[in-house]
């Protein structure tokens, strides 16, 4: 019993990937997976495998290439690997047969910026021709002018409750409740300055007469 043992072939992972043709890495998830299937010897880096496991690993490798699934119907026409994920705008509008675009495309056809096109896109849908919903949205060619048809009648940005340059202009020549200010005629401005000239004499004059008065007060000490 011994010597037969003595006389059995046993193989390392890196001998029976060599033989098998299969990666490591599969053979060491086939090995993990199917342990009871595999017949071995020893455990961990001693771990050896007899000329039997051979053809149990190449068995589990068909099993799991029939565990893979089929090929996308797509690909398989084409001979290419199908693609995941959306697909582009310019594709499905070939595909459909309509040429339409993004709102990207659009801002840089009408020189509007993305976020005021999405604004207009959400404010005035109705109005604006267009395919699908959320991400996928697209827009007909026409709806080009109906996003500059908004944007000449749009504010352009302008926040409510902050007055513009020309109302800041207008505010400062305004009076307080709003009206403009009277304009002064030329003769009532050098009929006020002469008013003026007098009460500054008529103040000097009384200066004058206070300090006469002060001259004449005597200090007595006592």
């Amino acid at each position: 019993m011994a010597d037969s043992q003595a006389a059995e072939k046993l193989y390392t992972l890196t001998e029976v990937a060599k033989k098998t043709k299969i990666s490591m890495p599969t053979l060491q998830r086939y090995k993990k997976l199917y342990q009871n299937r595999i017949p071995s010897r020893g455990q961990g880096r001693s771990q050896r495998y007899p000329e039997e496991a051979l053809d149990v690993f190449r068995q589990l490798k068909k099993e799991n290439i029939s565990r893979r699934g089929r090929p996308r119907k797509n690909a398989a026409a084409k001979g290419t690997p199908a693609k995941r994920g959306r697909k582009p705008a310019k594709q499905a509008a070939a595909k459909s047969g309509e040429d339409l675009l993004t709102l990207t495309q659009i801002g840089q056809m009408t020189g509007i910026s993305y976020p005021t096109l999405l604004r207009y896109s959400k404010n005035n849908l109705s109005k604006i021709p267009h395919k699908g919903t959320g991400r996928a949205r697209r827009y007909h060619p026409e709806a080009v002018e109906v996003f500059k048809d908004l944007r000449s009648k749009s504010k352009r940005g302008r926040k409510a409750g902050k007055p513009t340059a020309a109302k800041a202009v207008a505010a400062r020549t305004t009076g307080r409740r709003g009206r403009p200010p009277k304009s002064v005629d030329s003769g009532d401005l050098l009929a006020r300055v002469a008013d003026l000239e007098k009460t500054n004499k008529k103040i000097e004059r009384d200066l004058e007469k206070i300090e006469k008065k002060l001259g004449k007060i005597r200090i007595v000490m006592r």
